[in-house]
């Protein structure tokens, strides 16, 4: 089945319904209407999705695709209702509503069918219709920057690093999000170095290269003779370069790379010759970087955005020709369009073109507005936007939908990963696909979004992985104007976003002390998103058609609020943050019901035992006070359980968790200051569990722990869970790795607190087979007596990243020949001056072993004294290493 979509609507959804409707035993009311009705829509569904592909689909166009998407909904609406069985003895049921609409349905289905392919052959014969969105390096107040502020230390590291090289072909990729001032960085540094090189190049790729053009333009800027006659093709052209590069020494920048595709074909052109030549690629996409400075061992760089001091130098200079002087009526507001502009060069560029020589504090706050307001309020933040979303039209409708639901969320939100992915799941936007969960595919879509630098990356956690993700405040003033203008999302309470009353609400989200407008029609709503106090809270009867309720933003739902909830029987995705006491037995009732979460609250929240007939749930979250029922082995379908204090439950709920077969991933803490009288009994169950879990599909183990660690690890683990691919221990410090972690054969990522990290650990960690990342938190890790070392001999053959240490670490960690062949990415964290004892003063981990490393991370606390010591030992520790690896510091 197609999912739903920002482009189509529930149009691909519907269809997949109507066919099982066809094909199940469904008392349908005529089945060649049904058969018409799909073949109707087979050809809206058609043009719905050519006309998308435009930029600007025309007037016309953007009001069918979006009265077409309105019908998507209703009719998905009402097959979900006829498919549902009868609630009440009443003889008028859903199927004789749905008898009396399908006439109708079908009679506009096909007027739309016949205006949608005149539009879409009409957009055809325009030559696509689409707009090619500006180049920012052609527009004028890109310019400005030719004298930029803040690129004076970037440019100085990246003139360093392609001086510091030898004499092999070097690449460094410059990443960053759109309006960064990539270009202009690459321009600097191209003029800096480029008297070194006899031969160079300066060229911009864009979203549509036309390569053939390209390498011409390369080979043009760098003197190479061709012969005219010759017809030319992509392979030829690139090969006839290469040719001429093969013994000089050259400088190529390849400006705003999109795609690997492209760059495959660019870099045939450039010989891997040892005479010091150096190219640079500029890129929004994190993964297009990674795939440039590959190709001979380069180095990624990314930019970052402005610091506060430098984009007020900066908006102050296009201003008031003054890099410090702001008139004291003005801080106020110019502090507020600067937070908005968030570091962006181009942004403050192009918003301090709009106050020129305007000192007058209302017409700045007009400004202001007209930048929350988003497109068509003013032509230079309409400009503004299509640059830095340049990448948003070349979405498929999949990221298009999922980048757009984030305008549900207030700006500034810190947006958990897995609470931004169920929801898409939920909403039905993510497409099966073979070999991978539904959980599975929607993560990838996170981070293609996060590569992209469409949103930011926040939390990370002991793996390297992103856990959460915020939206650039003037992203998002795009992301609201697109889907307030497609219907896609309703907001209440974000200033200066009003919704149109005759609009069907599909999404609703509150923010701040909000009210929901009397003349909003609610019924057909999908989604209820709840942030900060809403003034009246709303009765759950409104929304019969809701497939998600999160109020998780709120702390205000109690248990009256959810009285009625028995009665949204297609909700799939319910998150709770409140004052609820008891989940009401009703709940029984939601069997469509996928997500149960009951996130940190102030009350103890009961869950009752009609929790075990929703045999569609799949994960269930709650918190520390949570307290659930005996029986829960009716959950076979559960995969994800999270959050469950062992030491409060009853004795019987923790024996029935090795019921649940289908378990995926288990997160458990034993917290004593909550215990109950059968604490004791219940962790020797709850090892038991995990044990029987372990022998089926159990993946994924988080355990917290405040006190008693050993105690815990030395109950009999026997058989010992070897199904686990994650282990991840928090909170609480063992003092040695447990013996059977040795065993966990398929174990792929492993984190664990120790007091002091061994000998005998590293002969157990170093012989997991397919261990990938290892996180160790310690005190120490081998002394001023005894280093300790980790050789070839200890194993680590799969290994790619590691994070071993703490705040108070003495590190005495030394890598010798051979060891971890795989090891990528390195992150050290330790207490400087325990450090410089242990090591004599040198620093030395012999990280000049570890073969294939291309990323080093540095955190630690240290005096002046010791800083300066420390930085050279590690420089020097980086340069001595063959590959030339990414040094970080992180205090």
């Amino acid at each position: 089945m197609e999912p739903v979509s920002v482009a189509t609507g529930a149009m691909g959804s519907v269809l997949g319904k109507l066919g099982a409707l066809l094909a199940d035993d469904h008392e349908v009311p005529n089945v060649d209407d049904v058969e018409a009705l799909k073949a109707e829509l087979q050809a809206v569904h058609a043009s719905l999705k050519a006309i998308s592909q435009a930029e600007d689909p025309g007037e016309q166009g953007r009001r069918w695709m979006k009265e077409a998407r309105e019908f998507s909904y209703d009719v998905e609406d009402a097959i979900d209702e006829f498919m549902l069985p009868p609630r009440d003895g009443s003889g008028h049921t859903a199927s004789d509503v749905f008898s009396e609409k399908f006439s109708t349905w079908l009679r506009d289905a096909a007027a739309r069918r016949r205006t949608g392919q005149e539009i879409s052959d009409s957009i055809s014969r325009a030559g696509g219709g689409g707009i090619e969105a500006e180049d920012p390096r052609d527009c004028s107040f890109y310019k400005e920057m030719r004298e930029p502020v803040g690129l004076d230390g970037p440019a100085a590291e990246l003139v360093k690093m392609l001086n510091g090289g030898g004499k092999k072909l070097e690449v460094v990729s410059i990443v960053g999000c759109g309006g960064l001032g990539k270009t202009t960085l690459a321009r600097r540094v191209y003029d800096t170095l480029g008297e070194q090189f006899e031969y160079r190049a300066f060229v911009s790729v864009s979203r549509r290269p036309r390569v053939v053009a390209l390498l011409r333009e390369i080979r043009s800027q760098l003197g190479c003779e061709h012969d005219q006659t010759f017809t030319e093709d992509e392979q030829s052209l690139a090969d006839s370069i290469s040719n001429f590069l093969q013994d000089k020494r050259y400088l190529i920048i390849v400006d705003d790379v999109w795609d690997i595709q492209t760059w495959d074909i660019i870099k045939g052109a450039f010989p891997k010759s040892n005479f010091g030549s150096r190219i640079i690629t500029t890129t929004r996409i994190h993964e297009v970087a990674k795939s440039c400075s590959a190709s001979c061992g380069g180095r990624v760089y990314m930019l970052s955005p402005l610091s506060t001091v430098d984009s007020e130098r900066l908006f102050f200079k296009m201003v008031f020709n003054s890099s410090e002087q702001c008139p004291s009526h003005l801080k106020r507001v110019s502090d507020k369009i600067l937070q908005k502009c968030g570091g962006l060069p181009l942004a403050i560029i192009a918003i301090s073109g709009l106050l020129v020589a305007n000192t007058h504090e209302d017409q700045w706050e007009q400004v202001y507005s007209s930048i929350r307001h988003g497109l068509g309020s003013n032509p230079a933040v309409e400009r503004t936007m299509r640059i830095l979303l340049l990448g948003y039209f070349d979405l498929t409708p999949c990221l298009k939908s999922c980048l757009l639901y984030l305008s549900v969320f207030p700006e500034g939100y810190a947006i958990k990963k897995e609470r931004l992915v169920m929801r898409w799941i939920a909403e039905g936007f993510i497409p099966e696909e073979h070999g991978h969960t539904l959980y599975e595919s929607a993560e990838r879509c996170f981070n293609e979004l996060i590569s992209r630098n469409l949103i930011q990356p926040g939390e990370i956690n002991k793996f390297g992985e992103v856990e959460s993700c915020r939206v650039h405040g003037i992203i998002l003033d795009f992301l609201m104007s697109m889907s307030n203008k497609d219907n896609f999302v309703t907001l209440i309470g974000v200033p200066g976003v009003n919704p149109e009353p005759q609009n069907k609400v599909r999404r609703l989200s509150l923010q701040g002390d909000s009210e929901i407008p009397a003349d909003l029609i609610l019924c057909n709503a999908r989604s209820l998103s709840v942030f900060g106090h809403c003034v009246k809270m709303p009765s759950l009867l409104k929304f019969r058609h809701l497939r998600i309720l999160d109020f998780e933003g709120s702390g205000e739902v109690e248990d009256q609020h959810l009285a009625e909830i028995g009665d949204l029987v297609h909700l799939k995705y319910l998150r709770l943050k409140s004052k609820v006491g008891k989940l009401p037995q009703q709940i029984a009732e939601l069997q469509s019901l996928e997500l149960l979460e009951i996130c940190e609250s102030n009350a103890t929240t009961e869950i009752p035992s009609a929790i075990n007939q929703l045999t569609q749930l799949v994960r269930l979250v709650v918190n520390d006070e949570t307290i659930l029922p005996d029986e829960i082995g009716g959950l076979k379908a559960l995969q994800v359980l999270r959050g469950i204090n062992v030491n409060t439950q009853l004795t019987n709920f923790v024996r029935q968790v090795c019921l649940l077969s289908n378990l995926r991933e288990l997160s458990i803490s034993f917290i004593n200051y909550y215990a109950g009288d059968n604490w004791k009994e219940n962790q020797e169950e709850m090892v038991n569990s995990v044990c029987q879990l372990g022998r089926a599909n159990l993946h994924v183990l988080h355990i917290t722990i405040n006190e008693g660690a050993d105690e815990i690890f030395e109950e009999s683990w026997s058989p010992a869970p070897h199904s686990l691919r994650e282990l991840v221990v928090e909170v609480g410090i063992v003092s040695s790795v447990p013996r059977w972690v040795g065993s966990l054969v398929n174990l792929q990522k492993l984190a664990v607190p120790m007091w002091e990290v061994g000998e005998e650990d590293v002969v157990i960690l170093g012989s997991l087979p397919d261990l990938r990342h290892l996180s160790l938190t310690a005190l120490a890790a081998g002394s001023k007596e005894g280093r300790l070392r980790v050789t070839q001999s200890h194993g680590f053959p799969s290994l790619v990243s590691f994070w071993i240490g703490g705040e108070e670490c003495a590190l005495g960690l030394v890598f010798e020949a051979g060891s971890m062949p795989k090891l990528q990415n390195l992150e050290l964290e330790f207490d400087a001056e325990e450090t410089s004892s242990v090591t004599d003063g040198g620093f030395d981990f012999g990280i000049k072993h570890l073969s294939c490393l291309t990323s080093t991370t540095v955190r630690s606390t240290y005096d002046d004294p010791i800083r300066p010591t420390l930085e050279v030992a590690m420089e020097r520790c980086i340069n001595e290493h063959p590959n030339r690896p990414t040094l970080i510091w992180m205090k």
